[in-house]
């Protein structure tokens, strides 16, 4: 079949939400239990079905399953990296851990992009990325003082979190956009999803709070509706580039932030102002990953 196009077609843009609705029913998330074993039964039917529906070819809608499974599967090796590590050093390997991932990011980012001519605004947004994530965690100097612990802590839970849940992604669906072009966006948008972990309650504290009430079901349904239904949905059908980003950026944001909202009043306003002055770099390094993502794509060929 010819590659597709955007905008999408009804038809298969009703098909490329199929994810995140598994995603809004509660069956694709972070937490290990029967419930993701049973959405990644169902990720993976749906994209065997979607391969051979293409005649063997998989489907550029069918994109945003293979980001969430490529998130769980990140997850899983990270573990077991971790495992194997801590074994061979007899210790905590989080920092050996980090180096690997951090070296395949720049493995993936240079084979991808060698020979291509990239703007000084893409590197720029790499370097904000990286920075938002890091403002994220100042708090931690605020919190528990200055120290080498402190900073230690600080940079590498902010380095871990920028390279696994942001810029891998972007780097991994880099291999995608060769041939899928802007519509491997798609591909970003599960992995950022899962990675975030934007469908479950940080800290559990929310469900502490709520669970089992009303508000709490419309929290843990809106998020991923909004993230992997709403606004996928806005990315393939949207007939200009600028109405197509805009409108998945709203979205997002509005996922993002609401997410963090309802976290942080699940603390009964006993979470201190720095905590919530985090929020908006957290927000920002979502967002500019999404703008990083659309300036490395929309160029992209067909091998």
């Amino acid at each position: 079949m010819s590659r597709d196009e955007l905008p999408l077609p009804w038809n298969k843009a009703l098909l490329a939400i199929i994810p995140g609705l598994l995603a809004t029913a509660g069956l694709v998330n972070a937490d290990f239990s029967i419930w993701m074993l049973m959405g990644i039964l169902l990720l993976a039917v749906f994209l065997i079905s979607a391969y051979l529906w293409n005649i063997r070819q998989l489907p550029a809608w069918s994109l945003m399953a293979v980001g969430m499974l490529a998130s769980i599967c990140l997850t899983m090796a990270i573990g077991v990296i971790g495992g194997l590590a801590a074994i061979l050093v007899g210790g905590s390997a989080s920092e050996l851990v980090l180096l690997v991932l951090l070296v395949a990011l720049v493995i993936l980012l240079w084979t991808s992009l060698r020979g291509q001519r990239v703007s000084p605004l893409v590197w720029t947004l790499f370097a904000v990325v990286i920075v938002c994530q890091l403002a994220v965690r100042v708090k931690y100097f605020v919190l528990f003082g200055v120290s080498w612990s402190v900073a230690g802590q600080w940079l590498n839970i902010s380095l871990y979190a920028v390279v696994v849940a942001l810029l891998l992604p972007v780097a991994l669906g880099l291999c995608l956009a060769q041939r899928y072009g802007l519509l491997a966006a798609l591909f970003v948008i599960g992995m950022l999803y899962m990675g975030f972990q934007l469908l479950v309650d940080v800290n559990h504290k929310v469900s502490d709070q709520m669970g089992g009430a009303l508000g709490f079901i419309v929290y843990q349904a809106m998020i991923p509706m909004l993230f992997t239904v709403v606004a996928p949905l806005w990315f393939v059908r949207a007939r200009s580039l600028r109405t197509r980003m805009s409108g998945v950026l709203a979205l997002v944001g509005l996922a993002v932030i609401l997410d963090l909202v309802v976290v942080g009043l699940a603390y009964g306003g006993a979470l201190p102002v720095i905590i919530w002055i985090s929020f908006i770099p957290y927000t920002l390094s979502v967002l500019l990953t999404l703008v990083l993502t659309y300036l490395l794509y929309r160029k992209m060929q067909s091998a």
